[in-house]
């Protein structure tokens, strides 16, 4: 396991069955998301299943107001907000060497709450967040670079009750991978220039604490809007 303040590792139980679910999906969509007709039929949510070793994906429950929008649940769970569309090939897919993914967001309600928060496991300070996230095409078996996070760059999820943008450039050291190797490390860096070359899938994550992406909810009630998404 990676420097848990640096790599997008998960609590085992939900790392156990994480994998295989984003390989087999190689889920998201691209392109610039800006009008209704563009949105939640082509994003769909991530959540950890109940056995906590799987991902099953929902279409967003709608796209008034934004792009996408969905409800958390009460139970920590949701993981990603994702698009792999064909109508975005070219723009949120493809060849983004160069460009800055850029995504506006907001979240209502909460409290939000991250598996495994208050546990010996998770010990790490950051509250439940969002930050971006992209994917590359899998060659059939696990890679580590086949997925990265925008590291450091994440929002509090408590913190953004109105429309509140963030960005990364697609340059190593704004992105760490799986095990939380960063894309401008001598190392990773080949793969990481490969995988923003061809990027299959592009959205959101979701975690706390030590993780990336190890899933959120509100228990009283809460919910999320992606107001625009774009790559350029």
């Amino acid at each position: 396991m990676s420097n848990p303040n640096t790599g997008a590792v998960f609590p085992l139980a939900k790392q156990l069955g994480l994998v295989a679910p984003l390989l087999a999906l190689t889920i998201l969509v691209s392109a610039p998301v800006i009008a209704a007709d563009e949105g939640a039929p082509k994003w769909k949510v991530w959540s950890y299943n109940p056995s906590n070793r799987a991902l099953r994906g929902n279409v967003p429950a709608g796209t008034s107001p934004g792009v996408a929008t969905f409800p958390f649940p009460a139970t920590p769970d949701v993981a990603l907000l994702v698009t792999d569309h064909g109508s975005y090939k070219g723009s949120l897919l493809g060849d983004l060497t160069g460009k800055t993914v850029s995504a506006t967001v907001s979240a209502a309600g909460g409290p939000f709450t991250y598996y495994g928060q208050g546990t010996p496991q998770n010990p790490c300070g950051p509250p439940a967040n969002v930050r971006l996230f992209f994917q590359t095409k899998s060659s059939g078996s696990f890679a580590e670079t086949d997925y990265w996070w925008s590291n450091p760059v994440s929002l509090p999820l408590a913190s953004i009750p109105s429309a509140t943008p963030m960005s990364a450039s697609l340059t190593g050291a704004n992105w760490s991978d799986y095990n939380g190797h960063f894309g401008n490390d001598p190392q990773f860096a080949a793969a990481f220039a490969d995988a923003v070359q061809n990027v299959t899938s592009i959205g959101l994550s979701f975690g706390g604490g030590c993780f990336f992406e190890n899933g959120v909810g509100a228990p009283n009630g809460g919910s999320f809007i992606l107001w625009k998404f774009t790559a350029n």
